[in-house]
């Protein structure tokens, strides 16, 4: 059928402004580039600048990453053709999307990137603070507008929060990178626990949309769920406690130890209480002088009336793909359809073609990225499903099990990083052939190449960070292994500390803790709850025999999975912050 957006009181691509670019960004860009060559900018200049236009210096000499900054995680198919064309140029031709539901391209000369933010911005999507000390892309709960949780479609509001604070001076120069996340539902699918502000959509005490908003949650060496500063803040006026958060870390974040500079280090070293006390002062300076109201028409939703797609439905080859793939939105007969993007969701140019082709031809007209790295489809019409079904089949996109334990979220690790211990995307891949036939749908694995979290590995049922041990003085690749974490209703909670794993054994350690839970999983219960509910010593106990590499190395254990020279054991750079 074809969707009558009006009826079913829809957004469309059309009517979907979601293109934020600016050709003045680029003018600036080259200036300033000419300006660091000539050797008017100091490179520590230069580098602070060329990062908050989206350019970041990769692990390789003279090589940068293009991250383009995709708010809400939304992106319209004639944005994907010219990403498909800007990969298909770049030396090693695969784009890959992020878990802030950015895409990334590597290995592009400096030289390269002037013309590539020229043709971007022609079609709207824009580099401009997607690194650096600024507000970073905003991510939203994937199902926004269609979430059957949902009081109301957050994504208007989304929209309006990015468009003032991009390019907004009072949001330039932060103590360090500042993370936004707007969640439609108590679910909080978009995460929104992990972040320096969170909102999560909710109705207040009239009855209008309101947000929920948590300050200072983070991963990293030291993670932490958000505060929460206000149960129900009205919608309309969301901007006002987001500035008054932005201007109380400009105030009091640290500006001199990078490590600490982050907004939950001023929580945690102020306490809960004087924090609080502190953002309400700056609260109130705010609301004497506010940011605008936002006119939004917004609508409420109903509760939405349950229905379910019966697998028995469909035609049997494509039972065990919508199994995984397809969830129902809040109207009954339109559903969600999750293409799964394996290997840290990387994506080839012809990919990323036959993706736009698809979001013109199913659902709302534009392609949901996701926190998971994955690609959405939204809106989809049930009796079109075997047709979409055989198109993603010829495009190589139809592979089960999106949202199992076998779709695994991996940053890029030490293949581009220059802050990362391990290759990260080998470990997925090796995990991946492990799980692949498990139909978990609550046990998460997440990879991250070192303990700064880009892959989230604190909150995954079983999550993993690069690390080093030495052993006879010589370097050997490890991972900390984490398991029970996960972020939902109770807010974000923190996986336990299993210890440090040497890589080559890594999963196989995996492989013992899932058997663990296969085996002493009370009847109804899944594996990741019973993972979820043990002490971890329980846990550990079942590992302890494969951390020992003293007496039992081998050559091997000195070289990283799919590794092409023994591990260095150290980062080759300061980094330049890879989420």
């Amino acid at each position: 059928m074809d969707i009558d957006h009006d009826e079913l009181d829809l957004l469309s691509a059309a009517e979907l402004d979601q293109r934020y670019a600016n050709l003045s960004d680029i003018d600036e860009f080259i200036a300033k580039t000419a300006d660091y060559q000539a050797g008017r900018l100091s490179p520590e200049a230069y580098r602070a600048y060329r990062l908050t236009r989206g350019v970041y210096g990769q692990r390789q000499p003279d090589a940068y990453m293009l991250r383009l900054k995709i708010p809400g995680g939304i992106v319209l198919p004639d944005q994907l053709q010219v990403i498909a064309d800007l990969t298909e140029a770049a030396p090693e031709p695969i784009a890959h999307i992020t878990t802030r539901e950015n895409i990334q391209i590597h290995h592009f000369a400096l030289g390269e990137v002037e013309p590539w933010l020229r043709r971007l911005a022609e079609v709207g999507v824009t580099t401009t603070e997607a690194c650096g000390n600024t507000v970073r892309n905003i991510t939203q709960d994937p199902w926004a507008g269609l979430a059957p949780d949902e009081p109301f479609d957050t994504t208007p509001y989304l929209q309006a929060i990015v468009r003032f604070f991009l390019r907004n001076p009072r949001a330039h120069g932060m103590p360090r990178k500042f993370k936004m996340a707007v969640s439609t539902s108590p679910a909080d699918r978009a995460m929104a626990a992990i972040h320096d502000v969170g909102l999560v959509a909710c109705l207040g005490d009239d009855g209008l949309p309101a947000f929920k908003v948590l300050v200072a949650g983070g991963l990293a060496s030291m993670p932490r769920s958000g505060l929460e500063l206000h149960a129900a803040w009205p919608a309309v006026d969301i901007l006002t406690p987001i500035l008054a958060v932005i201007d109380f870390f400009q105030a009091h974040g640290n500006r001199t130890i990078r490590s600490k500079a982050r907004i939950k280090h001023v929580l945690r070293k102020m306490g809960d209480a004087a924090f609080a006390a502190k953002y309400r002062e700056y609260l109130e300076l705010v609301q004497k002088d506010p940011p605008p109201r936002l006119d939004i028409a917004a609508k409420l939703h109903p509760p939405a009336r349950p229905w379910s797609l019966t697998t028995m439905q469909l035609p049997a080859e494509l039972v065990e793909w919508a199994r995984s793939a397809v969830r129902p939105t809040r109207l009954p007969g339109l559903v969600f359809v999750t293409i799964r993007i394996d290997q840290g969701g990387a994506l080839s140019p012809a990919d990323l073609r036959n993706l736009a082709n698809l979001a013109q031809r199913y659902g709302q007209g534009w392609l949901q990225l996701t926190p998971q790295q994955n690609a959405l489809l939204r809106a989809v019409p049930t009796e079109q499903l075997p047709q979409l079904y055989a198109d993603l089949q010829r495009a190589g996109l139809a592979k089960a099990g999106a949202g199992t334990a076998a779709d695994i979220t991996s940053c890029p690790g030490a293949s581009t990083c220059a802050l990362a211990l391990t290759f990260s995307r080998n470990l997925a891949e090796r995990v991946a052939a492990l799980v692949e036939e498990r139909p978990d749908g609550d046990v998460s694995i997440k990879i991250s190449g070192c303990h700064n979290a880009c892959g989230q590995h604190h909150v995954a049922t079983v999550g993993f960070h690069g690390a080093l041990r030495r052993v006879d003085g010589r370097p050997a690749p490890h991972y900390r292994m984490m398991v029970g974490g996960q972020v939902g209703p109770q807010g974000a909670i923190f996986g336990a500390d299993l210890g440090l794993i040497p890589a080559q054994r890594a999963v196989t350690a995996l492989a013992r803790v899932l058997e663990l839970a296969d085996a002493h999983a009370a009847p109804g219960q899944s594996a990741g709850d019973w993972l979820r509910s043990r002490p971890v010593g329980e846990l550990t106990q079942a590992i302890d025999d494969l951390r020992e590499l003293d007496r039992s190395a081998t050559e091997l254990d000195f070289w990283d999975l799919g590794a092409t020279a023994p591990f260095l054991g150290e980062a080759t750079g300061p980094g330049e912050c890879a989420a």
